[in-house]
């Protein structure tokens, strides 16, 4: 009876449960999600126990900056998004589904918006602060994931790990996991669009 651990990389969760949902997940739909990935036989030898589920993910961002063009602060705390990814977060780490691993986001400067260069190509005019959006870049994420899976394939607590992610810079530690012996299968849906040599680089892939 295999043991299974499920590696949850928070935005591509997020992105599957919606396409099949048709809206943002609650944390009670992502557990039923990760629920229905297992499989349940008859057989001691294809049923698999769930040991625990990570959920990595980064705390949004909530601090001051000055605006590109007025040089005024933009206070993130107030954003809509910054309080429902809060909301969410806080709700999740309640439920002891999951065990939630958080980075942070960098604050890398701003970019103008692709309404804003469709705008200003067809009618040239002074730019706003408004024709600005923040570069935030997410740190710690891929370093805690990839940190716990390597413990999970050096002390074989499991047998097996469900992943969820799009990101391709995780093949070594998915080769490193699969030379100790640890399956790793990928979690994914007919219109996930993921490089090649990431599929190639599972045990097998797991379509829902």
């Amino acid at each position: 009876m295999p043991n299974v651990s499920i590696i949850l990389d928070g935005d591509a969760t997020r992105r599957l449960i919606k396409r099949k949902l048709g809206k943002n997940p609650t944390p009670a739909e992502i557990e039923a999600f990760c629920r229905s990935t297992l499989h349940h036989d008859q057989d001691p030898n294809l049923h698999e126990t769930l040991k625990d589920v990570f959920y990595y993910d980064c705390a949004p961002f909530g601090e001051t900056r000055p605006r590109p063009i007025s040089g005024t602060d933009k206070d993130f705390t107030g954003e809509d998004v910054c309080g429902m990814a809060n909301k969410f977060q806080i709700r999740l780490s309640q439920n002891p589904f999951f065990t939630l691993r958080r980075g942070y986001l960098s604050f890398d400067g701003w970019t103008t918006t692709e309404v804003a260069i469709k705008d200003l190509t067809a009618t040239p005019r002074p730019l706003t602060d408004n024709d600005f959006e923040p570069i935030l870049s997410q740190k710690q994420v891929d370093m805690k994931i990839a940190l716990d899976v390597a413990k999970m394939a050096i002390s074989h607590s499991v047998d097996r790990i469900l992943m969820i992610t799009c990101d391709s810079d995780f093949i070594p530690m998915i080769d490193f996991a699969r030379s100790k012996g640890l399956e790793v299968d990928l979690i994914l849906d007919n219109t996930s669009i993921l490089k090649r040599r990431l599929k190639k680089a599972f045990n097998g892939l797991r379509y829902v």
